[in-house]
């Protein structure tokens, strides 16, 4: 990728992949606001399972830790999602985090020039804990991630959200 700009897809698979290696967990999703600025986009995911179940699949403002996430600016953890009254869910969220057996989540806004462009999530098993090392680790990943992210991102043409 040197001398030239990264695609979305090139980025948004490195921050995933290195994001999966680096926390150990079972599945990175990577989410980004659509040009609505409202709706959070899948637009890439690494882990063990069907990644078309993910990729594409959109977020509404303040849903999922990755909406709360974005809606905050500010890293979001739940050790337990599924049982977490105070985070709404989109049913194809509770869906998949119920066939993969994730629960403990948490994520870190994609932050470029104090603008906010989207989430990073790390999906695990319920146990699992965050300690604040960790979630600055992440917040740290997603921070040196975003220039290139927000660029590829803008020049990406509209994805075309799944729908619900």
């Amino acid at each position: 990728m040197s001398g030239r700009q990264a695609t979305l897809a090139e980025a948004a698979t490195d921050l995933v992949t290195r994001a999966r290696t680096r926390f150990g967990v079972r599945r990175a999703a990577l989410f980004l606001l659509d040009r609505d600025g409202r709706t959070l986009v899948c637009v890439e995911t690494a882990g063990d399972g069907a990644r078309e179940a993910w990729v594409g699949r959109t977020l509404a403002g303040g849903v999922g830790v990755a909406g709360r996430t974005v809606a905050q600016g500010r890293p979001v953890w739940s050790p337990d999602l599924l049982a977490d009254a105070h985070i709404p869910l989109a049913e194809w969220l509770r869906e998949r985090l119920r066939v993969e057996g994730l629960r403990s989540v948490v994520a870190a806004p994609v932050m470029a020039e104090r603008e906010t462009v989207g989430a990073l999530g790390l999906l695990d098993p319920a146990g699992r804990e965050y300690g604040d090392e960790e979630i600055q680790a992440l917040a740290a990943l997603t921070a040196q991630a975003a220039p290139s992210l927000r660029a590829a991102w803008r020049a990406h043409s509209q994805i075309q959200p799944q729908v619900q």
